[in-house]
């Protein structure tokens, strides 16, 4: 039988619980590395919910005002324009009192979709509020705001599903017609009620 010397006896035994340790070390760092980052995840979502329309899926007025904000504090440093489309979708009382509240939902989130595909990743579509969205569109003049407003409103005189829709659109320019978030609110409403005056859809 071989003869094991008392330090290598003494090694032996303690190799046991040292390498024990050493694996409820590395168990112990993955678990607490994967509740980080679970807790994250739950954050950045309870985030997410706290700026979106829950019906739509948009930003909601509060994402939209934030962004807006930080749009003209950026444009003050670089002096580029941007431009802020208010739109208000027509007869949304006439269908939740004609059709019912669950045929209104689904109108909104109709306007939604088109908002999903006629906005660049850049820009900020939100629903404003009720009836009304709002699209934030970053280093945008008046003409390019103008065919995203026409785009937009074409798709939707597109969809053919009952009942139809239409929107009125309101655009405003910074800082031609405002350097506050008040005063672009403001110029977007007067806009939007010069349009559905006129009747027009852009």
């Amino acid at each position: 039988m071989p003869h094991l010397d008392q330090n290598e006896t003494s090694q032996n035994h303690q190799s046991v619980p040292a390498r024990h340790i050493a694996d409820e070390y590395r168990t112990g760092a993955t678990s607490s590395s994967k509740h980080v980052t679970a807790q994250r995840a739950s954050e950045d979502h309870l985030r997410h919910l706290a700026a979106t329309d829950v019906l739509t899926g948009l930003a909601n007025y509060c994402r939209f005002s934030e962004t807006l904000e930080s749009e003209i504090k950026r444009s003050q440093r670089t002096a580029r324009t941007f431009a802020v489309l208010l739109f208000d979708l027509k007869g949304l009382k006439r269908i939740n009192d004609s059709r019912g509240h669950l045929v209104g939902n689904w109108a909104l989130c109709r306007v939604a979709d088109i908002f999903h595909v006629s906005c660049r990743s850049i820009d900020t579509a939100a629903r404003y509020g009720g009836d009304k969205f709002a699209v934030i569109l970053p280093e945008t003049g008046a003409h390019e705001a103008g065919a995203v407003g026409r785009r937009i409103c074409e798709r939707l005189s597109n969809d053919r599903e009952e009942p139809l829709l239409s929107v009125s659109v309101g655009i405003v320019i910074y800082p031609e017609d405002g350097t506050t978030i008040e005063s672009l609110f403001q110029a977007t409403d007067r806009t939007l009620y010069k349009m559905k005056q006129l009747g027009g859809a852009s």
